[in-house]
Order: structure tokens, then sequence, then C-alpha cells
């Protein structure tokens, strides 16, 4: 190795061995390095002198290269001509691996399967929840918004492990666009945890959070200006977001902290076990990336997501699942209280309701039914039939009277009809006398059931009880005249 003029140049040079007598090809990464590469003083690949590169980034970023030499380059001299922005990049060379095409991206296929699978898992379990959250938000079983915060961060981490990760540095290109992404999603991706926290909390130290989404918003704004305007880089100030994040990590514990303690929040708890995991897997991030002079990253993170992500989906699972029950148990308590469970018609505190509801500048039909014989079906072929009677009767006033309005057993024998219509329901009438029949025919023992209708009379009625009164008086004066004919 040879340096330059420029502290932040230096060259290596090496002799390629008998292996070049055959076209071979260069792997290696490289971190905000530009570079030219000479065969015998032959410039065979350059990166990052492009002139259409984004004028205002002083790095080409980070990008994996496959250089293909050709054949006979065996016992000639290659020189790596590096150029860094950065003074502590001087001096830095990559781990060149070098084969056929395929040989190559063999190797970086080997070694690049776990970030792809973790990335695949990170990105889709992200998804899968935001979808989730959206496609049951106006449902009664809808998740929290807690979940729409926690996808929202799963996706803004996946973005930051995508630019990250060696599969979109050696397939996609562009590494300049690459690493400005990179760096915004990386100060982006805290803010939804904020928010979250934010959202859940109780006490008045949550305010603390919305402070910290602010600070990062405020800090992306900075980093922007600065390097739109070419005055600071924006990797030369990852210090200041790693920092802002290491004061939100103490602040996020004492706000949790007095949370669970003082509010004792339930809500908040479930989500206690993720929060540490990727809280302690952004602290090691952080140390490994200092520690390995800024050449390490997202590795420790990538892992703490992932195991960040099978918990919350655990608890998405947990918490829809919790949520279906109560709604199943919200609506069999609802329907205790407003259906009738023999018929599976409203009942009569539904039926009540009804009539209460009832405004006297709106129109009303009542058709109040009473089955006949009732009595007689218990006592003499038992209760299992009279109670089949009773369905059977439910059914036809269903199939007849469903269409116009709403439906009721209002007593032991006695049913109802409630229709916001000035409608003398004739059409329904006959159905319902013709259904009746029918099942009168088929069955052995008489199955006979009056009925009768009265319409809203402003006049004469003062509420809807009024109406369903002279339905009522109707029905007993059918019920008299079926009784005269079987008399007769």
């Amino acid at each position: 190795m040879s340096n330059g003029i420029n502290p932040c140049e230096y060259k290596a040079k090496v002799i390629l061995n008998i292996d070049f007598v055959m076209p071979q090809t260069l792997l290696f990464k490289t971190s905000h390095l530009r570079f030219k590469i000479y065969i015998n003083e032959k410039m065979v690949y350059s990166f990052g002198y492009e002139e259409n590169a984004v004028s205002f980034l002083k790095s080409p970023g980070t990008s994996y290269h496959l250089v293909e030499l050709p054949a006979m380059s065996s016992n000639k001299e290659i020189v790596f001509d590096f150029q860094s922005p950065y003074s502590n990049y001087h001096g830095f060379l990559p781990d060149i691996q070098y084969g056929t095409k395929g040989e190559c991206i063999a190797y970086y296929q080997n070694k690049s399967m776990y970030s792809l699978f973790s990335l695949t898992v990170v990105l889709l379990g992200g998804l899968t929840i935001m979808i989730l959250y959206f496609v049951t938000k106006n449902k009664k079983y809808a998740l929290s918004k807690s979940f729409l915060y926690i996808s929202s961060f799963i996706f803004l981490v996946s973005i930051w492990l995508f630019f990250q990760s060696d599969s979109c540095q050696l397939m996609f290109g562009y590494p300049q666009i690459m690493y400005f992404a990179d760096l915004i999603s990386l100060v982006l991706f805290p803010v939804p945890l904020n928010l979250y926290i934010y959202d859940v909390s109780k006490n008045e130290k949550r305010k603390y959070m919305l402070y910290f989404a602010y600070a990062y918003a405020a800090t992306l704004v900075l980093n922007l200006l600065l390097q739109v305007f070419g005055l600071v880089d924006m990797f030369q100030l990852v210090l200041l977001t790693h920092s802002l994040m290491a004061l939100n990590m103490i602040v996020a514990v004492y706000v949790v902290h007095v949370e669970l303690r003082i509010e004792k929040n339930k809500d908040l708890r479930m989500f206690i076990v993720p929060l540490a995991l990727v809280s302690a897997g952004g602290l090691l991030e952080m140390i490994l990336y200092y520690y390995s002079n800024m050449t390490q990253t997202s590795f420790a993170l990538r892992i703490a997501v992932v195991a960040f992500l099978v918990v919350i989906i655990i608890n998405a699972i947990k918490s829809y699942y919790d949520n279906l029950l109560e709604l199943k148990q919200a609506e069999y308590y609802e329907q205790l209280a407003s259906v009738d469970m023999l018929t599976n018609l409203g009942n009569r505190n539904k039926y009540e309701q009804f009539l209460q509801s009832h405004e006297p500048n709106q129109p009303l039909t009542a058709v109040l039914f009473d089955l006949n014989y009732l009595k007689y079906i218990n006592d003499n072929f038992g209760h299992v039939v009279g109670d089949s009677a009773l369905k059977k009767c439910a059914e036809c006033i269903k199939e007849a009277f469903s269409n116009k309005g709403e439906c009721f057993r209002i007593g032991g024998d006695e049913f109802a009809v409630l229709t916001k219509a000035d409608d003398n329901l004739q059409k329904e009438c006959k159905v319902f006398e013709k259904l009746v029949q029918g099942w009168n025919k088929k069955l052995s023992y008489t199955f006979s059931v009056a009925y009768g209708v009265a319409r809203f009379n402003q006049k004469t009625d003062q509420s809807a009880y009024d109406t369903a009164k002279r339905a009522d008086f109707a029905m007993y004066h059918m019920k008299e005249e079926q009784k005269r004919k079987i008399i007769l």
C-alpha cells in the first residue's frame, strides 16, 4: 500500500497469480470509498466518479462490486486507487473474493442467506399487521391503534434493513440514493415507538415521548439542510442521531417504569418484552457500530427486530382473538337481552323499545298474533310439540312479514310485527294465512293463528301503544270468530 498526497487517498497493488490466466470476477464490498482499478496502468473498473452522481452527497455510499477481469491477466500488476471523504476510512482495505461470476454470486448468497430471510420476515410481518389493522379498523373486533404504530416501526426498520442489506447493494445499484434513504429511515424509525408509548400511557411524563418524536423530525430536517447545502454530510451526523436514540432509550425506560408502577397499564405491559428486545438490540447495534470503526451495521438490530416481530405477531393474534371472544360474548348477552331464544324473534324487551322509539309524525303498522289452542297442544301432545308449534308460527310470521318490518314474540303464545309504514299489509296477511293453512293440513293437531292489524292514526292514537292495543283488539275479534266457526 502507498499513500497519495491527500491523506484520504491510498493505493493497493498486487501481482495477479496463475489463476488469472482464465477470466475471473472480483467480489468485494466498499463503504464510503470511490476507487479505480487498473491492470498494467489500464483502467478496468471505476466507481464513485460518475458524472450523474448526486452532487450534494460526498460519499458514494456502501456497495457490493462484481468486477470482471479479462483472461491472461496473470503476472500483471493490479492497482486499486481508493479515495474517501472521511479520514477514518483511510487505509481500510475491503475483503476481496475472486472466482467465476457464478462462484462469487454463490458465495454472496451463502453469506447473505440469513439477511435475506430476516428482511423478508420483518417486511412481510410488518405489512401483515398494518393490513390487518386497516382491514379491521371500522369493525367491532378492530386491532388497537397500538398495532398501527408498531407495524409502522417494523415497516420503517425493514426499509432501513433493506438499504443496509447486501442484496440491495449488489442487485439494485444506485448506492448514493440507497445511502441517502438508509440514513433517512435510520432517523425516522424510532418515531412510531415514541408515538406508541405516548398513545398508551396515561401519566403526564408521556409528553416526553412526543417531544422525542418532534426531535427526530427536527434532526432529519437539520440533516437534510446541511447535506443539501453541502455543509456537513449526513453520515457525519450519525453520532447526533445515535446520541438522541440513547437519550430516548433512557427516558423511555423511565416513562414506562412510571406507567407500569403507578398506572398499572395492561396495554403497555403486553408490549414490554418486545420493547425491551428492540431497545437492547438497538443499544448493542450502536456499540458494535463504533467498536468496528463504523463498518459493522444492521446485525444486532436485525436479530432484535425479528424477535420483536415474533412477539408482536403473537400478541396481535392473542389480542385479535381476545377482542373477537369479547365481541362474541357481548353479542351473546345482547341476544339474551333482545332475542327470544326459542323462536329467534325479537323478545318483549325489544318490542317495547321499538314502541317507545316511535315518533308521532312517523307511520306505523302493528300486527298482533295469537297461536290458538297452545294449552291443548301442550296438555295432549307434550311441551316439545307445543314448542314446535310456536316455532312454526314464528316461521310463518317471518316468511310473510320480515321484508316489511320487525317480528317479535311478546308472550307465551303471542307474537307481533311492527313496521314503519302506513300499509294495511293485506298481501302479507294473505301469504301468512296460506302458510298457516299449509301447516294445519300436515300436522296431527289443529294449527290455527288469529291476528289483527292496525295503523297509527294521529287523531285517535296518542302513542304507538294505542295502535298496538287496537291491533290486539282486532286479533281477539278474529279469535272469537274462529271459535264460533268451530262451534257451528
